[in-house]
């Protein structure tokens, strides 16, 4: 006979369970919100459904929907629903992947003959996805073997790729080695590691909200696919505060702006992700501009100024040709070599510091200049002025001892968040860049050394 199963709640209490007992079994026994709200286990920090097991020992949190974890579990399996939705209304239209993202989901579809998606087609599919909600399906885990996944998904070569391990997918791709499947009825199965709500009653509260085109995993030259992005909340009340918030975000659209006060505009005849600024833009411009070079005067920066071209050969020395080569402009042929137009001024900086001998009573040398540079961004992803193929950086580069690093890092940080402060900016995040053990340039002691620093 098995014995009970023990696991520690958050505050560090014991709850001594029956044998095989789920999360579902522990929010009944708590009551409650417990009983009434959870979505999913987490049972020492690997997510369950409410129908699976607890490990006996195991520390245990409830996640509920108005918790970002909550809100994760309850936006991917809307992406669930809307996919359920769409190859219920369109037959023979196929699906890639679906995850949760920032505020919302979406899914990617491939549709027979061409077809695409309107704003009338989102209606109906919020129809229908509502139709599901309604009916409280519950979604269904199961762990398959290669052979049944093949079968399952014969229809759809893009989950088939997923399986492959041809294409990667941290929502469905197998983990581990281990495939796992989630079905709502007999005609809807998705291949997905979940977790997921107990069934589609928890969900309700969405929104469809565009259409965008979308290449199969980021390729130009595989299919293009139609996405459906939308949004998921705990709440109605949550639902309408974040529409509220992205009508009033329209209206400060920088893109709006811009044409409404004539400060700027992106002529087709430049081509796309190029824009001219207009004399009231350009005023703007220059006041920034003026205020940037002021304040990296009195933070001690040299000013600079380099070329908008280059030899091939400084973009294979710095490593731009090997790691950065899809975000670069064609190269040019002329004078018996082959320029590209400068995605970074990093490479033309540190020619500057290397030019003649130097000393370390230099040291720290900091470059600063209002660079201008060309990244080929990919046409679906431009966006106004925060997705461009040509723009200025107030960039800068500092050249230090190893024992001033520290000091650098330090006074760096502080200068650059005083500028932003003076721009309105209060709020801030930083992505911080460590050796990738595939791509890097540069000797181990010297990364090591910078990142410990």
């Amino acid at each position: 006979m098995s014995s009970d199963v023990t696991i520690v709640l958050p505050d560090g209490t014991e709850q001594a369970l029956n044998p095989d007992a789920t999360g579902a079994d522990l929010a009944e026994q708590l009551g409650g919100r417990a009983a009434k709200d959870a979505l999913i286990a987490v049972a020492d920090g690997t997510q369950l459904d409410l129908n699976q097991p607890l490990p006996d020992g195991s520390h245990v949190t409830l996640v509920f929907p108005a918790s970002d974890e909550g809100l994760e579990v309850l936006r991917h399996s809307t992406a669930h629903v809307l996919a359920q939705a769409v190859l219920s209304l369109y037959p023979g239209a196929t699906f890639s992947i679906g995850p949760p993202i920032e505020d919302g989901f979406y899914y990617d579809f491939d549709l027979p003959d061409g077809q695409t998606f309107s704003d009338e087609d989102l209606e109906k599919i919020s129809s229908k996805m509502k139709e599901i909600v309604g009916r409280k399906q519950p979604f269904i885990r199961t762990e398959v073997e290669r052979d049944e996944a093949n079968r399952l998904f014969a229809n759809h070569p893009y989950k088939l790729e997923i399986l492959d391990g041809e294409a990667d997918d941290p929502t469905s791709g197998p983990d581990d080695g281990v495939i796992t499947t989630y079905r709502n009825t007999d005609e809807f199965v998705d291949l997905c590691r979940g977790p997921h709500v107990p069934d589609t009653g928890y969900l309700g509260h969405f929104e469809l909200m565009r259409v965008a085109g979308a290449y199969w995993r980021g390729d130009e030259n595989r299919q293009m696919l139609q996405r459906i992005y939308g949004t998921a909340w705990a709440s109605k009340k949550d639902l309408k505060a974040h529409l509220v918030r992205l009508e009033e975000a329209a209206k400060r659209d920088h893109r709006k702006l811009a044409a409404d006060l004539d400060l700027l505009s992106f002529p087709s005849e430049l081509g796309g992700g190029l824009a001219v600024w207009h004399p009231k833009g350009a005023i703007i411009r220059k006041l920034m501009e003026d205020y940037s070079r002021q304040r990296h005067e009195e933070g001690g920066y040299q000013f600079v100024y380099t070329p908008h071209l280059a030899n091939e050969r400084l973009f294979q020395t710095s490593g731009h040709l090997d790691f950065y080569a899809d975000g670069m402009y064609p190269p040019m042929e002329m004078d018996n070599g082959t320029y590209y137009p400068k995605p970074m001024n990093c490479p033309m900086h540190c020619l500057i510091f290397g030019h003649g001998q130097r000393s370390y009573k230099e040291l720290p040398l900091r470059l600063f200049e209002l660079g201008t540079v060309y990244r080929y961004e990919r046409s679906g992803t431009l966006h106004g002025l925060m997705r461009i193929r040509g723009f200025t950086q107030d960039d800068s580069h500092l050249f230090v001892a190893p024992d001033q690093l520290a000091d650098e890092i330090a006074s760096l940080l502080d200068f650059v968040l005083s500028v932003l402060r003076a721009f309105g900016f209060e709020e801030f995040t930083f992505n911080l860049s460590t050796k990738d053990p595939e791509k890097y340039v540069g000797a181990d002691d010297v990364w090591n050394q910078a990142t410990a620093a």
